[in-house]
């Protein structure tokens, strides 16, 4: 909105040469960044204006009790003395089976005998699957503890740098509530509106030379990343979005800029 106010007001008070028009260089991404369950915020990593990589954490909530829960879980999970136990179990019986089965065919000992043993056997093999689904089933609750343990990390969900951050350690952060603003300044978005009857002239993929305004020097080349379908028909303009690279950030975000399409203005090569 504040956009496209800048430009209306433009338009109507200086209107641009039909080669040379103004614009606005945003940053391509801004990212409220929030928590996903409320609570006390424990630890704050990051400052403002400080530049952050994707994945990068940015704050702990305060997770004692996820915490210990994990630990009561991870024993539980890591536990295997019930299987081992059933399985030296198993194996006895096992063994007894062979020796009974031997002595049945020599009429040594009953068929009874041997069905008791049998009986004996499939009860333990049952007991061996009962525990050891018992432990796949303690190692996913593990799992999903250690998920939830996750989601009292904040972590930026984008390469940036932050713009605002809105709470400090032992601060209530509420659930959804937004722990900061990370804006994302390579690439840039330049956006410009050009009269009507330039529509069809230009084409995404065209690329465009930018030049900040003071004290930003330099003409930079930007790529139309896209043509707005929709005119404005109080202005009698249409909005063009152009991608600006900046890998070494030396263009702030924020700032208006002339553009121009075309080859009148060559830009010098950028590093």
């Amino acid at each position: 909105m504040r956009t496209a106010i800048y430009f209306a007001a433009a338009l109507a008070a200086a209107p641009c040469s039909a080669e040379v028009y103004d614009c606005v260089i945003d940053p391509s991404e801004t990212v409220d960044v929030a928590g996903a369950s409320g609570g006390v915020v424990a630890q704050v990593h990051v400052e403002p204006g400080e530049q952050v990589e994707r994945g990068q954490l940015l704050a702990k909530m305060d997770s004692t009790i996820q915490r210990a829960t994990v630990e009561m879980l991870r024993l539980r999970a890591d536990d295997t003395s019930e299987i081992e136990a059933q399985k030296t179990q198993l194996t006895f019986l096992e063994a007894r089976l062979k020796r009974t089965q031997e002595l049945s065919t020599r009429g040594v000992v009953s068929r009874e005998v041997l069905e008791e043993i049998q009986t004996a056997v499939e009860a333990a093999r049952s007991v061996l699957v009962r525990v050891e689904l018992a432990r796949r089933v303690a190692m996913e609750e593990l799992k999903r503890a250690e998920a939830v343990l996750s989601l009292l990390e904040i972590r930026s969900p984008i390469e940036g740098i932050v713009l605002e951050r809105y709470f400090d350690d032992g601060e209530y952060l509420p659930q959804e509530g937004r722990f900061a603003t990370i804006v994302r300044l390579d690439p840039l978005d330049v956006i410009t509106f050009l009269p009507v009857t330039e529509y069809g002239t230009i084409q995404e993929g065209d690329m465009a030379q930018v030049r900040p305004a003071p004290p930003i020097d330099g003409v930079y080349q930007a790529e139309i990343l896209r043509i707005d379908r929709v005119f404005d028909v109080a202005s009698g303009t249409f909005g063009l979005h152009l991608r600006l690279d900046n890998p070494d950030l030396s263009i702030p975000a924020g700032h208006r800029c002339k553009v121009t399409f075309g080859s009148e203005v060559d830009a010098p090569p950028q590093d």
